[in-house]
């Protein structure tokens, strides 16, 4: 049975009690329902205007908790939840919930979110000619069971602008993003100027750039950060720069993930730059050329007592690949610096397997502690996360 309730008020479609006294609540059963009533209802949800559309009725979600193949079992696809279609649309005040929309635009930013403790949840976005989701002073930001795609990338290739982010968030301390598969982004996640983040469970593909864009993940002045649960996966199309990029931002986990692919000749599957006391385990890197892991300063900025437990990395490359000039390292799988006087890097029970430099593995020895253990082992990568929505 399927219990729909739906109030409309001056505000839309709106989440809790009506602003009016004007309510449908409709029960119906998939056998006894007739087809005309059903139709009837999507003809007034879709007859509300997208600029004045907050969020759907809660009651016809199902819950979507998104297993990821690798991480844990299999999860079939959730049941059907029906998304209003919807042109861009901006917050309008502190803790918001905006839900169960389609938007699909093909100028500005899809999603615009300017105040505090809002949630986007279960949302399909579409963007051609801005970033999927912008936020900006969005303090505990909720994202969560978001599908976004830019629509306005090249069939391949670099894109066409480094502000065509799938999600944006700038100056959003304390946001949390789960559940969310982004592809095409000139960086799939960027965030800048937001300590304390936590990102999970995450599908992400095929960065497109342009330099200083093209990864999936960037922290940008944003320590005491979290990564953990994800896949990021580049192919023949991408335009990359570095699948994960913690940059100028101490403190930052990076954990149990998948980094696959890397056509930059100047990129890493995971670069730690600026950035010190971070952490990174557990994570595999896959057809990666300049380099699989790095930690080193970035100009004044320093590095320094950065630690790598169990990564691996295998099936690397040192040629040109997609049109882009080979690796400047020559196959380098670990990049060590620090600064002086900075404690040194650790790389403990790391693995190696089917590399194109076998001899090219950790510079500058100088920056690691002595009793590093990168050895070779065969091994299969862990599996990548695979998300199921029910639109």
């Amino acid at each position: 049975m399927l219990l729909l309730r739906v109030s409309f008020g001056h505000r839309g479609l709106t989440e809790g009690p009506p602003t009016t006294q004007a309510e449908l609540s409709l029960m119906c059963t998939s056998k006894t329902a007739p087809q005309l009533i059903r139709r009837r209802l999507v003809a007034g949800l879709l007859a509300v205007p997208a600029s004045r559309l907050i969020t759907m009725c809660p009651s016809i979600l199902a819950e979507t908790r998104h297993l990821p193949v690798g991480l844990s079992a299999r999860r079939t696809r959730p049941p059907l939840t029906l998304l209003v279609p919807s042109g861009p649309i901006t917050s309008t005040a502190d803790g918001q919930i905006i839900q169960n929309l389609d938007i699909d635009t093909n100028s500005g930013n899809a999603v615009n979110v300017l105040h505090r403790g809002v949630t986007v949840r279960n949302c399909r976005i579409r963007h051609a000619g801005g970033h999927g989701l912008h936020a900006e002073g969005a303090i505990g930001l909720l994202l969560q069971d978001l599908e976004i795609e830019h629509v306005g990338a090249p069939v391949f290739g670099v894109g066409p602008s480094a502000d065509r982010n799938n999600l944006n968030l700038d100056g959003c301390s304390g946001a949390t993003v789960t559940h969310v598969k982004a592809s095409r982004g000139s960086a799939n996640i960027y965030v800048v100027a937001s300590a304390g983040l936590r990102l999970n469970f995450l599908e992400l593909h095929d960065a497109r750039g342009p330099t200083p864009r093209g990864q999936n993940v960037q922290f940008d002045r944003s320590p005491h950060s979290v990564l953990e649960d994800f896949s990021a996966e580049n192919s023949t199309t991408s335009w990359t720069e570095d699948n994960v990029s913690v940059f100028r931002s101490d403190c930052c986990i990076i954990r149990r993930g998948l980094v696959s692919y890397n056509n930059s000749p100047t990129g890493d599957g995971v670069m730690v730059e600026g950035s010190s006391d971070c952490v990174v385990e557990d994570v595999d890197a896959v057809q990666q050329g300049n380099g699989a892991f790095a930690a080193t300063p970035q100009d004044e900025e320093e590095c320094g007592g950065c630690t790598f437990r169990r990564c691996r990395t295998r099936e690397t490359y040192n040629s040109s690949r997609d049109g882009r000039p080979a690796p400047s390292s020559g196959g380098l799988s670990f990049y060590t610096r620090i600064s002086a006087g900075a404690r040194k890097h650790t790389i403990t029970a790391c693995h190696y397997d089917a590399l194109a430099n076998p001899k090219n593995l950790v510079w500058d020895l100088r920056a690691v502690n002595e009793d590093l253990s990168f050895t070779h082992r065969r091994f299969d990568p862990r599996g990548p996360v695979r998300l199921a929505f029910g639109w």
